[in-house]
């Protein structure tokens, strides 16, 4: 406990929920020789921790792999106590498995898992979840501050960022990559025949509509993903810390709530509901492009090949090379 004094009394803070996390793992390794952390962020509002839907902050999904089927089914059979309890623990004959509650950031809950040879005393664990849930609190009024600097960037209509906003993210990003190593995957996403709904029903029906799929884009993205309005009908997303595969899936979500939602439209004299689809492009930063410029328009070219493969798909660079081997094998 006195090691853990000087680590909290000497915590180097920074703003962000990474960094935060980080220290926590240099302090559990250098005391508790630990593995690497894997830290997951789900949205609060879900009754379950279920990993299919978590988002990873720290430390790479894959890594999953290195802990057994049975012990991954132990943490879904437990999932209901994570969020109202410190941690909990599973022990093995040469090891013990934490997950350890981080606390909440808004509607978002994060929690981690590790392994140690040591048993951790349970009077440190618990002052470890209050330290990292009261640190995220801080964490949320840092983003607050920034966000309340970043007015000039919103899109009057939409309320997200503009597309001036998303070329200095982005080049921030790739600025970003080259010291904390930090993947990063863009989503562009068209709804498909727009024009034909501003022609029908007209242009004020048409914002409306932008304006509730921006919502339902927005309320599937994490606190730390960012969303813009391109232009008309155009939006776009930077999944931070994620990569080509999680984007893809991201995609795949915000295809299909849009696609099960009925858009109520308000008509002279009547109301009525609209079905919506969108195409959605997805590249990832840097497996598939070296700079800011080439990460959007590869992303933008996923979306039209998303497009011109029949709308209402969401296209990577992997599904467009599969699509041209594809195609050469019929030739033959």
């Amino acid at each position: 406990m006195t090691e853990l004094k000087k680590y909290l009394s000497k915590f180097p803070f920074f703003p962000s929920e990474k960094n935060l996390f980080l220290h926590l793992e240099d302090f559990t390794q250098k005391h508790f020789a630990s593995s690497s952390l894997l830290v997951f962020s789900i949205k609060a509002k879900f009754a379950e921790v279920n990993l299919d839907k978590c988002r990873s902050v720290l430390g790479k999904k894959e890594r999953l792999q290195l802990y057994s089927a049975k012990l991954l089914d132990e943490l879904i059979t437990r999932r209901f106590e994570l969020k109202s309890i410190p941690y909990f623990l599973i022990k093995s004959e040469d090891s013990f498995y934490y997950f350890l509650n981080l606390g909440f950031k808004r509607d978002q809950f994060y929690f981690a898992i590790f392994s140690s040879p040591i048993q951790i005393a349970e009077d440190i664990l618990v002052c470890l979840s209050n330290f990292n849930d009261s640190h995220l609190k801080i964490v949320e009024k840092f983003d607050e501050l920034y966000k309340g600097q970043e007015l000039i960037h919103i899109d009057d209509v939409t309320g997200l960022y503009n597309q001036r906003k998303l070329y200095k993210d982005l080049a921030r990003l790739v600025d970003k990559y080259q010291h904390e190593k930090d993947p990063f995957s863009v989503l562009f996403i068209d709804i498909d025949h727009f024009k034909r709904v501003n022609d029908n029903y007209g242009h004020l029906i048409g914002t409306k509509l932008l304006e509730n799929v921006a919502h339902d884009v927005k309320s599937l993205l994490r606190d730390s993903d960012i969303s813009y309005r391109y232009g008309g009908d155009e939006f776009v997303i930077i999944l931070v810390n994620s990569d080509g595969v999680s984007g893809k899936k991201v995609g795949e979500r915000i295809l299909a709530k849009i696609r099960s939602r009925d858009y109520e439209v308000d008509l002279r004299d009547a109301s009525k509901t609209l079905k919506l689809s969108v195409s959605i492009g997805v590249a990832e930063f840097p497996t598939d492009a070296k700079n800011a410029q080439d990460v959007l328009a590869i992303a933008d070219r996923m979306m039209y090949e998303a497009k011109e493969s029949g709308r209402g798909l969401v296209f990577n660079t992997q599904d467009v090379f599969k699509s041209s081997l594809k195609k050469i094998v019929e030739q033959k």
